[in-house]
């Protein structure tokens, strides 16, 4: 019986499950797979924004970010055509916080460094006859 080809096998078979596990929590909680809204926004001179946001993100955050953004070629001075027409603008997710993929990976390579030096302080101990 090989003790050591076995027990690497286990953790090749409980690191895939991990990554697994860990990144399908990730994608959950970051709301990486659903699909944006669309608002539509009309500025303070009857412009109009057609915003693509997060399903997370409030009205009032979407009013700002167009707010944020304003035209430039209409105002309560200039008036054009163009103006009836919705300028696309894209709104921006929050920042992936990367804890989850540093869990993921290193408690898996933690695992093997320490089952490899246990393995090699332990064979240290044989017979050799």
């Amino acid at each position: 019986m090989n003790w050591g080809r076995g027990l690497f096998r286990l953790w090749v078979i409980f690191s895939a499950f991990w990554i697994a596990v860990l990144s399908t929590i990730f994608v959950v909680d970051q709301h990486l797979l659903e699909k944006n809204a669309t608002y539509e926004v009309e500025g303070r001179f009857k412009e109009k924004y057609e915003v693509v946001a997060p399903q997370n993100a409030s009205l009032e955050q979407v009013v700002a970010f167009a707010q944020q953004n304003q035209r430039t070629d209409c105002s309560e001075n200039k008036r054009g055509p163009w103006c009836d027409f919705p300028v696309k603008l894209q709104m921006p997710r929050k920042a992936i916080d990367p804890t989850m993929i540093y869990a993921a990976l290193s408690i898996p390579a933690g695992t093997l460094l320490i089952g490899a030096a246990l393995y090699w302080a332990l064979s240290g101990f044989r017979r050799t006859t």
